[in-house]
């Protein structure tokens, strides 16, 4: 994936969402540039593993490229990130739970 810039709409997990790249985002002092990823719910519902309805990602280019579409990175990035908040919510419910004894 060598586009500049992309808008894609598609279903995750039961919600219609848009993805918008930007590879020419932010440059920085150096010369180095970084791409934004937005991903927004266009039904106004939570992003499946977030608790809202917009999520921008700040990344390089190249990580976006390893990958075939926008929409296989962005699937990616939400299935991990949903990964990481079921994981962080049993971690507050089991430190919860011992605080009560």
């Amino acid at each position: 994936m060598k586009q500049n810039q992309s808008i894609t709409r598609k279903f995750f997990n039961g919600v219609k969402i848009e993805i918008r790249f930007e590879r020419y985002a932010i440059q920085f002092d150096d010369g180095q540039w970084k791409a934004i990823v937005s991903i927004e719910s266009l039904e106004g519902k939570f992003i499946p593993g977030t608790n809202k309805s917009f999520k921008e990602i700040i990344i390089e280019a190249e990580k976006i490229d390893a990958f075939d579409s926008l929409a296989d990175f962005a699937f990616d990035y939400l299935n991990t990130e949903k990964q990481a908040h079921i994981f962080a919510t049993q971690n507050l419910q089991n430190s919860i739970q011992t605080a009560l004894y």
